[in-house]
């Protein structure tokens, strides 16, 4: 989906020195693209969903981690929140003894990342929507 865009900071090594935007577009396409390609990759003899399984099951124990008392726990996850003018949002989160203890936002965004986040909007809200929608039935 376009609503998958990549935080391309130095941290995850790409910056001007190592292809700069063009790297990072490539990158953001193919990670937003990543569901096509596995199914393409098994040429059609399954899905994707065994990442989006792993997934879940890697927040679930650091849930339960961070529940027993294990410090300094931090995943992503797709919550509500006031980290943009969107009603959820996915983020770093520090997790603890009572679940979410700190939403860590987004940092500060370069400009290629801001970008994407409001090429992104349109489309994640009205999935957001719908959602909720669906949720209320």
């Amino acid at each position: 989906p376009r609503s998958l865009a990549r935080r391309a900071t130095a941290s995850s090594g790409i910056n001007a020195e190592y292809g700069g935007d063009e790297e990072r577009a490539a990158l953001t396409t193919r990670i937003q693209n990543a569901g096509t390609e596995v199914v393409e990759a098994k040429a059609g003899g399954g899905s994707a969903t065994l990442s989006m399984a792993y997934a879940g099951a890697r927040f679930a124990f650091a849930l339960l981690q961070a529940m027993n008392g294990a410090k300094n726990v931090v995943e992503c996850s797709y919550v509500e929140s006031d980290v943009t003018d969107m009603q959820f949002f996915s983020t770093p989160l520090l997790l603890g003894p009572n679940g979410v203890e700190q939403n860590l936002g987004m940092g500060t965004l370069i400009d290629f990342e801001q970008e994407a986040l409001e090429k992104m909007k349109p489309e994640l809200t009205g999935s957001i929507e719908k959602g909720i929608k669906f949720a209320n039935q």
